[in-house]
């Protein structure tokens, strides 16, 4: 849904993979990438598929694709939008379940190595047989628990504390300068130094989401606030090369900034499994 904001004059998308040669830039369509068959599909004991997660969230996105379009509209006229509650509450749901549904973020909170030395040491309590450590023989099995569980992550909704810190924050809408664009990663929000409200953030830092190739929104500190920043050619620089900086993938309009941004290094961001993430 995101990803058809970022579609360029033919429609296509420009990517790279860091399976890529550096400045090798392929093109395809916002249907083809990013893309995960079975992403929130619990799968049963006897192969039953569960797909109500898949239908709650294509609500969510049908709803977010609407709110988007409108706040689009008004920014690109040059105005600032005004929000009540309702629509308040909706964007912090919103947002947080944009940022951990990813499978870009579940695959770096937790590897493999990781959980099967978790399975191990659940199995060697006592109180399991060696009937129940059996299904772990099963690597079939094992692969579907372990999907299973990150699947029944992302459907967990905000914490209350977490609310409570979402609510008390406002909205910070970045817009890229004239003919400059943001790109977009496997997993969409990244932190950088960049504008007014990281003067007041933990870390000096703030968390943003391009929801557009122009447009990008992140918090800022003043609760039910909007406020809409022109970033400079060097701000939106450092925004996309933080965003390509944590990212396996990227993707935009401009085939020449995708192999430009192809260069950067890969980092493992650190901040994935802290709050300030969510509310930079």
């Amino acid at each position: 849904m995101i990803l058809r904001n970022f579609v360029n004059d033919m429609g296509g998308l420009y990517f790279w993979r860091r399976n890529f040669a550096i400045g090798d830039v392929k093109v395809s369509t916002p249907e083809n990438l990013f893309l995960e068959d079975d992403l929130y599909t619990f799968i049963g004991d006897e192969g039953e598929r569960d797909v109500s997660l898949e239908y709650g969230f294509s609500k969510l996105e049908s709803a977010g694709a609407h709110l988007l379009r409108q706040l689009l509209g008004i920014v690109r006229a040059g105005k600032t939008p005004s929000m009540g509650d309702e629509v308040w509450e909706f964007l912090h749901h919103f947002r947080y379940y944009s940022d951990k549904r990813s499978a870009a973020w579940h695959s770096r909170f937790l590897t493999d190595d990781e959980f099967n030395a978790v399975l191990a040491e659940v199995a060697n309590q006592p109180r399991w047989t060696d009937a129940d450590r059996t299904w772990m023989t099963d690597l079939e099995d094992v692969d579907r628990i372990k999907r299973n569980s990150r699947i029944a992550a992302q459907s967990s909704g905000p914490p209350d504390w977490l609310l409570v810190e979402m609510r008390n924050r406002g909205l910070a809408i970045y817009v890229a300068p004239r003919n400059g664009a943001f790109v977009i990663g496997d997993h969409p929000t990244a932190m950088a130094k960049v504008g007014l409200a990281a003067e007041k953030a933990p870390g000096g830092k703030i968390s943003f989401m391009p929801i557009a190739s122009d447009v990008a929104i992140g918090y800022c500190s003043q609760a039910k606030t909007v406020y809409v920043e022109q970033v400079t050619r060097q701000q939106l620089r450092t925004m996309n090369e933080a965003m390509t900086r944590q990212s396996v993938m990227i993707a935009g309009r401009s085939q020449a900034l995708v192999a430009s941004l192809s260069r950067v290094n890969y980092e493992t961001p650190d901040y994935f499994t802290t709050p300030e993430y969510l509310l930079g």
